[in-house]
């Protein structure tokens, strides 16, 4: 897999555990994988600390609904013009 493909994975499987309602819906694995695929879809992108991990701390807190974190992944990686596949984005957990 080469580094484009690992960051569009990334930033698919970010968005797919980002479609719960709150932070406290998801399970505790669910929650490091969001935040592993956080850290490469940054490091992919290579995102301000305010873009990726503030992001990610923000929604964690409760300070960001995940509504919120959704649209904000929705936007960077549409600023990024990375292309998801909305099938891998809608499989179930």
């Amino acid at each position: 897999m080469t580094k484009e493909e690992f960051t569009i994975h990334a930033c698919e499987q970010a968005l797919r555990f980002a479609q719960v309602d709150s932070w406290d819906d998801m399970s505790e694995e669910l929650k490091v994988q969001l935040a592993f695929n956080m850290g490469a879809m940054s490091l992919g992108l290579n995102l301000s600390k305010e873009d990726g991990f503030l992001s990610l701390a923000n929604v964690r807190k409760g300070t960001v609904s995940m509504t919120e974190f959704r649209e904000h992944l929705k936007s960077v990686i549409d600023y990024y013009g990375v292309e998801v596949s909305k099938e891998n984005i809608k499989k179930p957990f």
